[in-house]
């Protein structure tokens, strides 16, 4: 369950043939790497049926974070990662039900 106020982003990648390591490989590297102010938590998950698909769920102190953070990433390098990528990284904001 997500905290009082908090937004959880579902970040979902799919690699393109023969370029699956690579795509993990990025993945890991952008969520280890590059600072991410709001950022409370990422868990990184990769599909044991889909080799090539990958999955980040993100929990984010509020939704501006989160924007900052992808505006940022679009101006520093996602280009360059995503090259390795099927079509472009999709993303869901969820809240929790119930």
């Amino acid at each position: 369950m997500s905290r009082q106020g908090t937004v959880t982003v579902l970040i979902e990648i799919h690699a393109a043939d023969g370029h699956e390591q690579a795509a993990r490989d990025a993945l890991l590297h952008a969520i280890q790497t590059s600072e991410k102010p709001g950022l409370i938590n990422s868990t990184e998950y990769e599909d044991l049926d889909d080799p090539g698909a990958f999955y980040a769920v993100q929990v984010w102190e509020t939704m501006n974070d989160f924007h900052a953070h992808m505006r940022d990433a679009a101006e520093n390098g996602m280009g360059e990662a995503i090259q390795v990528l099927r079509e472009h990284p999709k993303t869901a904001v969820l809240r929790t039900i119930g």
